[in-house]
């Protein structure tokens, strides 16, 4: 009888440990996902304004463009750069070199009312797919908050997540393409200039592993049914 009673004791304290835990990091993230949210619309502000202040340097009466603007991108060339030998502190390393193989290609690049619209099109998209990433993860969490995380919406919420990580990564590579096609009108020899991508395909992983936990939502709301038409 005594040690039945030690162990409902300390199965009371994981469960309530687990739950003091499960709640802070609840919380934790719902904080952090309303910061992100309310910086998110001060960078669009800022980045509008950027977007917008700069290029049009509006002449009075005329309304035509700013004739330059600057545009730079991260490129690796193939052509035989400086290479620096370094020393190893220990044996277990060899042969260390530095290699001068990425540069930031900069130049003054003539402003065009299609050029100020792809502009437009490009910062109106990500931060779209941004916002509404952060806006169906914290309507995800406040279902989780209220205890009731097996619903309809969060299937459908998680998917909507699931396809914008998705477009991120297909946005990135339309970004890439168009400075491609910068980069070989206006740079010559621009051929043995290569693109750094930034985020590679973490934007398709991620959505694939959120629509899988949407699968799995959606069968958690399927049981939770059956069991209520059941009672």
């Amino acid at each position: 009888m005594f040690y039945n009673n030690i162990y409902y004791v300390c199965v009371i304290k994981i469960n309530v440990n687990m739950k003091t835990n499960s709640h802070w990091v609840l919380q934790s993230t719902r904080v952090i996902l309303t910061i992100v949210w309310y910086l998110n619309i001060l960078l669009i502000i800022i980045g509008f304004a950027a977007l917008t202040l700069k290029p049009l340097n509006w002449k009075f009466g005329t309304g035509s463009l700013n004739n330059f603007g600057d545009f730079s991108t991260p490129v690796k060339y193939t052509g035989h750069g400086a290479t620096i030998n370094m020393e190893a502190l220990t044996p277990d390393a060899t042969h260390i070199t530095l290699q001068e193989d990425q540069y930031l290609l900069k130049f003054k690049l003539k402003t065009t009312w299609g050029d100020l619209a792809l502009s437009y099109f490009f910062f109106i998209a990500l931060e779209v797919l941004i916002m509404t990433i952060i806006y169906q993860l914290r309507k995800f969490f406040d279902t989780i908050k209220q205890h009731t995380p097996f619903r309809y919406e969060n299937i459908y919420r998680l998917k909507i997540t699931a396809l914008c990580f998705a477009l991120l990564t297909v946005l990135n590579v339309l970004i890439g393409i168009s400075t491609a096609m910068i980069l070989n009108k206006q740079v010559k020899n621009a051929d043995a200039l290569h693109i750094v991508w930034s985020d590679s395909l973490i934007g398709l992983i991620l959505g694939a592993v959120i629509y899988i936990m949407a699968d799995v939502f959606k069968y958690g709301f399927n049981l939770q049914k059956e069991n209520e038409e059941f009672v």
